[in-house]
């Protein structure tokens, strides 16, 4: 009888408590072989070329480059690439905007141990995994729920300067005002009046409007 390889998973994210949280679910997993961490989105692909891995665990907010842009780059080299991204955010949207950027799945980074293992394990055999039954007709609910909420014009875009483009982003990413002050060193007040300014000139009325706006820029603006 051939004996089975493992699933060889490579983890990409710029806290390290949070990967050694996870080697340290992982590793005594029959048939998981933990092969490389690291902690930006370029390191992710240096050591995807490296080392081939069969599975990549990616946060969305990463330095250098973000996880959306470093799997973007990634399936330019290899289009089957098996991602599953690990995120503070699971909502209808994010699982919907996750399809769209190539991922196989994405999980709260609050899951459980079993699912994450059920994920990983689903995900290396090219299925889907988000966390609930993600039917045909589920994703063609979500489809028509979030693609068409906010129209996407990209001359929109030519009203936002760097740093409106960047807190979007950020927004895209499911970070509150306060996450994205301490990560860019300004005040709260600060990034809810730029916000404001955003939603000002890109005619959005309210929150959740921002919210998928955000997703579509942070995915869609990078990726397609």
């Amino acid at each position: 009888m051939a004996e089975t390889k493992p699933i060889r998973i490579l983890i990409a994210d710029d806290h390290k408590l949070f990967r050694i949280g996870i080697i340290s679910l992982l590793e005594d997993v029959e048939d998981f072989l933990i092969i490389g961490e690291v902690e930006n989105g370029q390191e992710l692909i240096d050591k995807y070329i490296e080392l081939s891995p069969d599975v990549i665990l990616v946060d969305i907010s990463m330095p250098i480059i973000n996880g959306i842009e470093a799997l973007r780059a990634i399936k330019k080299i290899n289009k089957d690439v098996k991602a599953l991204i690990l995120s503070m955010y699971d909502s209808d949207m994010h699982v919907f905007y996750s399809i769209k950027s190539g991922a196989k799945g994405l999980l709260s980074k609050n899951t459980m141990k079993g699912e994450l293992v059920r994920a990983i394990k689903t995900v290396n055999d090219g299925s889907f995994y988000f966390g609930r039954s993600l039917t045909e007709e589920k994703m063609i609910e979500l489809e028509k729920k979030y693609k068409q909420s906010i129209p996407l014009v990209l001359n929109d875009y030519n009203q936002l300067n760097s740093k409106d483009r960047k807190i979007l982003e950020f927004i895209g990413q499911g970070m509150t005002s306060q996450e994205i002050a301490d990560h860019l060193k300004m005040s709260k007040k600060t990034i809810d009046y730029y916000r404001s300014g955003i939603m000002r000139r890109m005619g959005i009325k309210n929150l959740p409007e921002l919210i998928s706006y955000a997703v579509r820029f942070s995915t869609e603006n990078k990726l397609f």
